[in-house]
This record gives structure tokens, sequence and C-alpha cells, in this order.
């Protein structure tokens, strides 16, 4: 198994940064902000490879890059099905999105794109955050190794129950333990709710993602004293 960090910054976008999105193997992609089709080009991910999408919330930074992903591949004229899994109402807001932006009749024809609202698709399977808007939680039964990725939660008994023993959890660490406040108010986690999330789940791994600047570098001290703790550094590869 093949992971990459395609993007690993919030919506509270930085110089040099991108916002969060991950590849599993090169055929499914965590997330689909601004620019991932760029960071799929730079990372040499076939855009027309792509197997399935899985979007955990429909806020800007995390599914406005989807009509450039689907223009892309009716440009290309793919005729595999694309799967895109996110919350209820994943497909009326691409649909909505779509025609807002005036995709070309052309492109709609070809556009072949299958949208899963339900909690299991193969072997993913979703649960419900705990976000100011419904978020997924997803988990991966690969092969080679289990991963579980968060969305953007608050602490939740949900994502615990997920990443029971997983492999890798990649959990969202958009605040620091100084801004508590700001991270209860909107809904995110800080290093400490990451880290407890991380012992009463038993994960083997923990890749915080989707910083600030202040929580990157809180994550970077971290991972200097915890060994369980993985920066999201451009690859990992699971033997």
């Amino acid at each position: 198994m093949k992971i990459k960090f395609l993007g690993i910054w919030s919506s509270h976008i930085s110089e040099f940064q991108r916002n969060v999105a991950v590849s599993i193997d090169d055929k499914t992609i965590i997330e689909f902000g601004p620019h991932t089709m760029e960071s799929l080009i730079e990372n040499h991910i076939d855009p027309t490879k792509i197997e399935s999408v899985l979007i955990s919330h429909m806020h800007l930074d995390h599914f406005s890059g989807i009509p450039e992903l689907l223009w892309h591949r009716a440009e290309e004229k793919v005729g595999d099905e694309l799967t895109i899994m996110g919350p209820k109402g994943i497909g009326d807001a691409i649909e909505k999105m779509l025609e807002l932006l005036n995709t070309p009749p052309s492109y709609k024809s070809k556009i072949n794109v299958k949208f899963i609202e339900g909690n299991k698709l193969d072997f993913i399977t979703s649960y419900d955050g705990n976000h100011t808007i419904p978020d997924n939680i997803y988990l991966i039964d690969h092969p080679e190794g289990s991963v579980v990725y968060s969305g953007d939660t608050s602490y939740s008994e949900n994502i615990v129950k997920a990443a029971s023993g997983a492999d890798y959890l990649i959990h969202e660490m958009t605040y620091a333990d100084a801004n508590n406040q700001l991270a209860n108010f909107w809904k995110h986690s800080t290093y400490s709710v990451v880290m407890k999330v991380a012992d009463e789940s038993s994960c083997k791994k923990i890749i915080p993602i989707h910083f600030t600047s202040g929580s990157l570098q809180q994550a970077w001290e971290g991972a200097k004293n915890n060994p369980t703790i993985l920066f999201p550094f451009r690859e990992i590869n699971v033997q």
C-alpha cells in the first residue's frame, strides 16, 4: 500500500501549502479541494486512472476541486466509472457545481460517475464525525493494512471506534492546544485531542494532518519525542 500526501493544510491556507488530500495506491483519493488536480499531476498520479474519491464533508477546502477532475476525465474520454462517496447530498451538490460552472453538454455526456451516500463501499466503511456540518470518517480495510481518516471533527467516540487497532490513523489537527476554544467552537481537533484518540483507540501509528501554522509546529515537536507519530511527508510505503 502506498499512501501519498497531496496536501496537508486546512482552509487557513498558507504560502507553499495546499489543502488536505491523500492518495491510497494512486486509485483512491481522500478529499478533493482546490488545486488537488495540480497535486495529482505533480505526484505522477494519472487522474484518468482514479477509481474512487472519498469526501468527508462539503466545505470548500475538501470538495470544490471535483468539477476540475470530472472535466479532465471528460476531455480524456474516460469510459470507466468513477465512484464518489460522501455525506448525504454529495451528488446533488456536485451536480449543482457542474451546472454553475457551465459544464459543456459534450462534457456532461461523457461524465461517468456514481455517487455513494451509504456507509459501505467495498473495503471502505464510513462513520459519522462531529463537525459543524455532516462529516464522514473513513475506515479503509486495505489488504496491506488498515487506514482511518478522520475528516474534520472534534473528539468523537466514532473516531475511536473506527480507529480501534488500526495500522494508521490520519487525524485532523487544525489547532494547537493554545487555541482550544477556537477548536471547540468550530468543532475541530487539537494536538491533545488527537493524542487522546490515539491512546483510546490503540492505533499503531498516528499521522496528524489539516494544519494551521500553530498546530504544525506542535505536531512537529510531538513527533520528535513520540515514535507513534508520523509526520505526513510526501509518501509512506507499507510492505
